[in-house]
């Protein structure tokens, strides 16, 4: 089940980098949620019954996620520019590091709204989603410092999002494995 859900989620994010590179910012500001709330449906829906809900809820989840980032994002300022002050990377490095835990937190809150039906515990995903954010937005952001050029951002996205993926498809495994909820049948 892991490796389909970071293969399924990084396509994904293929996908959508793919539709933005050309400067259509309506597919990662917009459709990125759907797009992989799609992708991950078709793992999710083998283990629990209403997973055709994820899909909205991803959706949605990411647009507000979008919007509280932007928000927050002349709170989250001086923190950019006193990482960027270090020398250690770069501005769009440390941008994406610091405000792309805050959508990835409201998406998966979100998606949190499905799985506590489902799993004890399942909380732990809205942790493992923001600290998929920092991993998507840091690794993404380097990638496509080297090979944007190359393919887009196509790359950049691709892996990002299945890194993400490869950090909550593990939370998700292991509530799958150990946290079921016994629900009443009927």
């Amino acid at each position: 089940m892991l490796f389909i859900w970071i293969l399924v989620t990084g396509i994904a994010g293929a996908f959508i980098g793919y539709m933005a590179a050309p400067g259509d910012f309506f597919w990662e500001l917009v459709a990125s949620g759907f797009v992989v709330g799609i992708a991950q449906w078709v793992v999710l829906r083998r283990y629990i019954k209403s997973a055709v809900w994820w899909i909205p809820v991803s959706g949605f989840g990411w647009i507000l996620g979008i919007y509280l980032m932007v928000f927050t994002g002349g709170i989250l300022n001086p923190v950019v520019e006193f990482l960027q002050s270090t020398g250690i990377f770069w501005e769009v490095f440390w941008l994406n590091v610091v405000q792309k835990p805050i959508n990835f937190a409201v998406l998966g809150f979100a998606q949190w709204l499905v799985l506590r039906r489902y799993f004890q515990y399942a909380f732990w995903w809205i942790i493992a989603s923001a600290l998929s954010g920092v991993v998507k937005g840091g690794l993404g952001a380097y990638v496509c410092a080297v090979a944007c050029k190359v393919g887009g951002g196509s790359i950049s996205n691709g892996l990002g999002w299945a890194a993400s993926g490869a950090i909550t498809g593990t939370v998700l495994l292991w509530l799958v494995n150990n946290h079921r909820k016994n629900l009443p049948s009927g």
